[in-house]
């Protein structure tokens, strides 16, 4: 019996791919791709790569805080089309999705050969994960970096199968420009690390070479930009503030996360921390049984590749978010590894209906019976997001509250700020850039002492006050007005412009006047 064509036999990868870059057109419809502060700085800094002006954002200060990769990618996309990246936005992250979809079934196709319908249903299950979809639809760098962690992935199992310099040199490079996509990227970096010393058949001296080589060309690329970064504003990756979330909170979290990509949105809190230490417990184990084992079929290859970023991803992600204040732990937190698991869960899938024992039956059935709960919850919560967005278009900047902003349209059209001769402060200067073109610096974090000391002693100022820019972080309305003279100037629905002078000391009486 003949082999079926190569083409063919991705044919269900084609149609999943085809499928997802539809649903991101979809959920981007109403209102153009998703933005956020984050999306806001790319763009204005791959606006300034075009002009001409380097790594600059919108306030003139360096890039420090995020990595450069994915700022230069979109100015290259820029530069390629002639166009603002905004309005193209959607064709962009679609296409990406579409790119990550036909490597992961690549991927998964090398993990189980023999099960067809485990492939399809793990790419049903990709193309309508809620994580995946709300980071494709939004202007995040995460939609280049999972890209480039699948790529990666799949250059790797080839080198594992192959040993080749050439593959090494290649993972090496995606796994480096992965590390400048995103800081989290480093973690790409530690699994080729690991994955090379670990996995490849091969005596002492050629692991040490392997590794060494992987090892300098993929963290040459993030030392750069580190060192840059350093150079330019004294911070590696911009001021980080402590935590505020636990090691146990960030456990539930994450359990909570994952169990909602298998069909239960709200687990208890206990069902949330069980799944969580389990998960962790379970991908550790199964990565060191596999990098043990004598036989290193495409099977275990895959197993290793995905298992050890898995596992060294999300250990980073717990670790950091405990010593480091971002973000909860959440679906765009954890998007980075939904191809990985989907693909464990494919190959233990594989494993249970290899084993053709009395229970044969009830584990074809529990199988089905699974990824039918996984992929109902899939699709309720896809519904309900694609309802939102066809309503008031994507949560964030792209929402139609924006539209008919009073504040936002007056500075817009107004020669307020472009006239104005003292400073200009706002709780939202990244929503004032990307609606009006205006600049404005931001308000400092209450933790940043010396900024906040700036700022009280400063002379007079506005404050272009947004009500829907509150930022926990920063200098709130009610104590804006114990620390300077603030009178609203102008007041709209939606915000105030006030000017703000400084507090003045009691004036104590002379004494002579007091004899």
């Amino acid at each position: 019996m003949k082999k079926p064509l190569p083409l063919f036999r991705q044919l269900d990868s084609i149609i999943a791919a085809i499928l997802g870059f539809y649903l991101v057109q979809a959920l981007t419809r109403h209102g153009g791709i998703g933005v956020s502060p984050d999306s806001i700085m790319y763009t204005s800094v791959a606006r300034n790569l075009t002009q001409g002006n380097g790594f600059l954002q919108f306030d003139a200060n360096p890039l420090t805080m995020f990595p450069v990769a994915f700022p230069y990618f979109l100015h290259i996309i820029m530069t390629i089309s002639g166009k603002d990246i905004i309005p193209i936005a959607p064709i962009v992250t679609g296409l990406l999705f579409a790119a990550t979809i036909l490597l992961a079934g690549f991927i998964i196709e090398k993990a189980v050969p023999k099960y067809r319908i485990i492939k399809i249903i793990a790419l049903m299950l990709i193309i309508t994960n809620p994580a995946l979809l709300e980071v494709f639809s939004m202007l995040w760098s995460e939609t280049l970096f999972i890209f480039l962690i699948t790529l990666f992935s799949a250059f790797l199992v080839l080198y594992l199968k192959n040993n080749t310099f050439t593959l090494l040199i290649i993972s090496a490079i995606i796994a480096g420009i992965a590390a400048i996509t995103r800081y989290a990227g480093i973690t790409v970096i530690a699994s080729g690390c690991f994955i090379t010393f670990f996995a490849i058949p091969q005596n002492w001296k050629v692991k040490w070479i392997h590794t060494l080589l992987f090892g300098c060309i993929s963290s040459s690329f993030l030392i750069i930009n580190l060192l840059s970064n350093f150079l330019q504003s004294g911070y590696l990756t911009g001021k980080r503030l402590p935590a505020d979330t636990s090691l146990l909170d960030n456990l539930q979290l994450y359990g909570s996360v994952i169990t909602g990509w298998i069909g239960n949105d709200s687990p208890p809190l206990w069902l949330a921390l069980l799944m969580g230490l389990l998960l962790i417990v379970a991908s550790v184990i199964f990565l060191l049984f596999n990098v043990f084992s004598k036989n290193k079929s495409p099977i275990t290859i895959v197993s290793i590749t995905a298992a050890s970023f898995l596992s060294i991803y999300v250990l980073f992600i717990l670790v950091s978010s405990t010593l480091s204040n971002y973000d909860d732990i959440n679906n765009r937190l954890l998007s980075p590894v939904v191809i990985a698991f989907f693909t464990l869960l494919s190959i233990i899938a594989a494993k249970v209906l290899e084993n053709k024992s009395a229970q044969f039956r009830l584990n074809i059935a529990l199988f089905f019976i699974l990824s039918l709960l996984a992929l109902t919850g899939n699709l309720t919560s896809d519904k309900t997001s694609l309802q939102n967005n066809q309503d008031a278009g994507i949560g964030g900047y792209a929402e139609d509250y924006w539209k008919d902003s009073e504040i936002l349209h007056f500075l817009k059209t107004s020669a307020f700020a472009d006239t104005s001769k003292i400073p200009i402060y706002s709780n939202d200067n990244a929503a004032i850039y990307y609606f009006t073109g205006k600049h404005a610096k931001t308000l400092p974090e209450l933790t940043h002492e010396r900024e906040l000391d700036v700022f009280v002693q400063s002379p007079a100022i506005y404050v272009i006050w947004l009500n829907s820019g509150a930022n926990p972080d920063l200098i709130e309305d009610k104590e804006l007005k114990t620390i300077k003279n603030c009178k609203p100037v102008f007041t709209f629905a939606d915000g105030i412009i006030y000017e703000c002078t400084p507090i003045q000391p009691p004036i104590l009486e002379n004494q002579d006047t007091l004899k």
